[in-house]
């Protein structure tokens, strides 16, 4: 039986909870000439109606070319008075920073660093001038390759999914992976308050990252700031430090932790009491003290103040509360505004600032005139369509087109319920690793190994903890896998979610499949013949002769043969307690 069933939901509008990080040349004049960051679904249609249409001529001139490093050339860089270790470390540290920029949580948001990516086609941003910001400058020392090589460490670790892509001379960067919007990183969030205002090494954003980092993977933290008043509009946040911070956790299960804790000791001895509590709570009850309607409460990225009334809205007494001064930039709506024909909001780059090719022109009256053609066409940016997965007893929001779950933070986390295996001779049976391992300690293991891998993972059918002493078992009977030795390992915690994550997936697919079969079926509801073919015959779906979807010996999905049902996702982890799929 499956730990799954799958129901029917509406579809969900994408809302973005947002926190803009400035940067110091940001300027806030709109742009006549804009670009878009086209590796991305939404924006590469909004780029197929706006971009001009290029010549011969001036192809070259419009969009330089930067091809994407195929083979790992790269070598690790030495540095003068500095070992191995601590080579590692600063390395590790620029691909996290440089990673930042282009995350899920920032680039949407950054209008300055979003900006960058839209002055050419493919997003392609100079390494030096990343290497110009803030937090990255203690890296300049070293050059450009040395942050290109840990760009290319942590694309190789991460498989093949990376986030960013370096060009083939090593000297620029690209986000890979589609940027679509963050609908979860709200309830993900949390309000803490009690570091002190002073600004000190104590309150460094790198010291309050690892402060945070203690309770779980960390995605974003914001140093809250009061508005620096001389400044008017363009000082909002960027004033004194508030002694408090908004942190945006990579997983809801990890934030819902740190919020069940007995009790938090003071950041520093002398320091204030820490104040925590979600985002959400923090925000409920500042409108309520400022008289503000919950229903005009902004959950969004156009709130000022990253969760405060809309734009608009008023206090009990009749005026704008003070926070509600500017509109915090949300690149999903600036592109949506650029397919409508109005003209977005961009950061204003320096001329001294490098750049890969140049903002393309937008012809604002050509838009203006398409408003016939407009009514015709489709939408380009649709709200997700969703169902609803009901997994371990959590209700999962699975995609309606591919069945992957929406938000990989909700997925249930089992930690320590999964061990890794290296060793596979070429004749290797995973039927007789599997009687071997439930010999030794697991008694129903569930067993995943792509064939043709060199190892795999192994989990219990009731995704059980497995202790130290079972893996002590497991090691000492010396197993031999297709005549070589087993060697069994503990997962980091990442390879732990991505085990799970694709675990519940698949759990999503054959979700989809059964969703699909019962639309079909009510829709072929009486249509069903006697004869050949039809529903209602001797074939059928699943039947097993005569015509008809699934007729044949064959059978269709759900025939003798199994079709989608069957034994098709070869290495991928399956329904928990259920048969043998290709490795178990």
């Amino acid at each position: 039986m499956s730990d799954a069933r799958a129901t029917e939901a509406p579809a969900q509008a994408a809302v973005i909870a947002t926190e803009e990080i400035q940067h110091p040349v940001e300027d806030e004049t709109p742009h006549e000439k804009v670009g878009l960051e086209a590796q991305t679904s939404l924006l590469s249609n909004v780029m197929a109606e706006v971009m001009p249409k290029s010549t011969a001529d001036d192809t070259e001139e419009l969009e330089p070319e930067v091809r994407p490093m195929m083979k790992p050339e790269l070598k690790k860089p030495t540095l003068d008075g500095k070992d191995d270790e601590e080579i590692d470390t600063l390395l590790g540290k620029a691909s996290k920073q440089v990673s930042f920029y282009f995350s899920d949580s920032n680039l949407p948001i950054d209008k300055y660093f979003f900006s960058l990516t839209a002055c050419n086609i493919e997003g392609w941003v100079p390494i030096k001038t990343i290497m110009t910001f803030k937090r990255m400058r203690e890296f300049e020392q070293y050059g450009v390759p040395f942050v290109a090589y840990a760009l290319q460490q942590t694309i190789g670790e991460e498989g093949k999914d990376p986030l960013l892509a370096i060009s083939e001379d090593g000297e620029n960067v690209r986000r890979k992976r589609h940027l679509e919007p963050n609908t979860t990183a709200w309830s993900r969030s949390v309000y803490v308050k009690g570091f002190g205002e002073d600004e000190s090494d104590a309150t460094s954003q790198e010291r309050l990252e690892q402060w945070f980092g203690q309770f779980g993977q960390i995605s974003a933290v914001r140093k809250r700031r009061a508005d620096a008043e001389e400044k008017g509009l363009r000082g909002k946040g960027k004033g004194k430090f508030k002694g408090s911070c908004f942190t945006e956790f990579t997983y809801e299960t990890d934030m819902k932790m740190f919020l069940e804790l007995e009790s938090f000791p003071k950041y520093t001895p002398d320091g204030p009491d820490m104040l925590v509590m979600s985002k959400d709570a923090y925000v409920t009850m500042k409108a309520k003290a400022k008289g503000i309607d919950q229903k005009n409460v902004s959950r969004g990225p156009a709130s000022a103040d990253h969760g405060t009334p809309a734009p608009g809205d008023k206090g009990a007494n009749g005026s704008k509360p003070p926070f509600d001064k500017a509109q915090r930039f949300n690149a999903f709506k600036e592109m949506d505004k650029l397919r409508k024909g109005g003209q977005p909001h961009f950061a204003k780059i320096p001329d001294t600032v490098a750049v890969i090719g140049t903002p393309p022109s937008f012809d604002r009256e050509k838009k203006r005139n398409r408003e016939a053609d407009d009514e015709e066409r489709p939408a380009k940016i649709a709200k997700p369509e969703t169902f609803t997965l009901e997994y371990k007893d959590v209700k999962l929001q699975c995609d309606r087109s591919t069945g992957q779950v929406v938000d990989k933070s909700q997925i249930p986390f089992d930690k320590d319920a999964v061990i890794k295996f290296e060793g596979a001779g070429p004749d290797a049976d995973w039927k007789e690793l599997k009687i071997q391992v439930s010999k030794n300690g697991i008694e129903k293991p569930f067993l995943a190994y792509p064939p043709g891998s060199q190892g795999g993972s192994v989990a219990k059918a009731d995704s059980a903890v497995i202790s130290d002493e079972e893996m002590t078992k497991l090691q000492d009977a010396k197993m031999l896998f297709g005549g070589v030795e087993v060697q069994w390992q503990r997962m980091t915690e990442d390879e732990q979610r991505d085990f799970w994550h694709t675990r519940a997936n698949f759990q999503g697919k054959l979700a989809l499949d059964g969703l699909e079969v019962k639309n079909q079926n009510q829709k072929q509801k009486g249509q069903g013949g006697s004869g050949r073919g039809g529903r209602g015959g001797r074939g059928g779906r699943g039947g097993n002769r005569g015509g008809g979807r699934g007729g044949g010996r064959r059978g269709g999905r759900g025939g003798k043969q199994g079709g989608r049902d069957g034994n098709a996702e070869s290495g991928l982890p399956p329904k928990v307690a259920t048969g043998p799929v290709n490795g178990e």
